[in-house]
């Protein structure tokens, strides 16, 4: 049963530890872009991000993820640690975040799907279709399995010039696409297309770096990469060997992009599983990252490596966010 008022004390509790026991705080971003409508709520724009990343480098000590991890095994934190990560690895991260982490010599690592490389995720692609597409709703079928998506739109707002419609149409088709395993999304993406009309742009905004813009990426050593599965599947609703699959496919995609080893992971979605911690450690990886607001500090799971994900605010707001956590000496 949760409690009411649970989530606001847990997060308290956190808050006073961190306080109390000091730690180190790994930040999470997607992407660095300024987009007309923003339906997932992943990006910062570039004024914003640089905003933040000039507050990091005069008011906290920035590190990079692998050395935060070396020295929370050593038991030798830096006060102010703080790392900066990315999720999904899209291409945004090249052209707009790195000049912005080079100006403020700040380090950062990229998780990256390898199944993706240089193409559009299926959520954008997804956004991008409802957006533009005029074909009745509710004659959309998704057989998939024993399971098949039906749009029955609430009373009242079938009409789809009606925004809420389409707010609640994507959302209805986000969810129900989020639970799939790969082959089966690939297939319901398949009749979504055939159903929208809408054909498909040639390059588009919003799409994941290739493996030419990877090497572009972390040229310079300043930025390092990490995995985050082949193609972001919700790893709890996989088999054991499904997220075997995806997790080492990852792996060695990119291990034979780069010519070295991956140490780091993050979770899709931030979802844990009881099997994939295992597998992690046996596959080579150091550490993984989840989604769970909280500083790291000496003793803290590896595997299990909290995150707070970034909104897009400007440097002030930015700083007094981070203050709640680290006792950092704003001038």
């Amino acid at each position: 049963m949760r409690l009411p008022g649970a989530k606001t004390a847990k997060t308290f509790s956190r808050v006073l530890r961190a306080r109390i026991l000091g730690g180190a705080l790994i930040l999470g971003y997607h992407r660095v872009s300024t987009v007309e409508n923003d339906v997932y709520q992943v990006c910062v724009s570039p004024e914003n991000f640089s905003g933040q990343m000039q507050a990091l480098r005069a008011y906290a000590y920035p590190i990079s993820l692998s050395k935060l991890v070396q020295s929370l095994k050593q038991n030798i934190l830096a006060p102010k640690s703080v790392a900066v990560t990315f999720d999904d690895g899209y291409a945004d991260n090249l052209y707009v975040a790195k000049p912005i982490l080079e100006k403020f010599d700040i380090p950062a690592t990229v998780f990256i799907c390898s199944g993706y490389m240089g193409r559009e995720f299926w959520w954008d692609e997804l956004d991008r279709i409802v957006l533009s597409s005029q074909a009745d709703t509710r004659a959309l079928r998704l057989p998939v399995g024993r399971t098949q998506f039906k749009w029955d739109p609430p009373r009242g707002s079938s009409e789809m010039d009606n925004p809420e419609a389409h707010r609640q149409f994507r959302e209805a088709l986000y969810h129900f696409l989020l639970s799939l395993d790969v082959e089966d999304q690939n297939h319901a993406m398949g009749l979504i297309r055939t159903w929208s009309g809408v054909s498909s742009p040639g390059i588009p905004a919003s799409r994941a770096m290739s493996e030419e813009e990877l090497l572009q990426l972390v040229d310079d050593g300043l930025i390092e990469l990490g995995a985050h599965t082949s193609h972001h599947p919700m790893l709890p609703q996989l088999s054991f060997a499904r997220q075997k699959e995806e997790i080492q496919s990852s792996k060695r995609d990119l291990e034979t992009l780069l010519g070295k080893k991956i140490a780091g992971f993050s979770y899709p979605n931030g979802q844990v599983t009881v099997a994939a911690k295992p597998l992690l450690r046996e596959m080579g990886f150091t550490y993984a990252c989840t989604s769970l607001q909280d500083v790291v500090r000496p003793g803290s799971d590896l595997y299990e490596l909290t995150r707070f994900w970034q909104q897009d605010v400007d440097g002030e707001r930015f700083v007094k966010g981070l203050n709640r956590w680290l006792s950092m000496k704003v001038h």
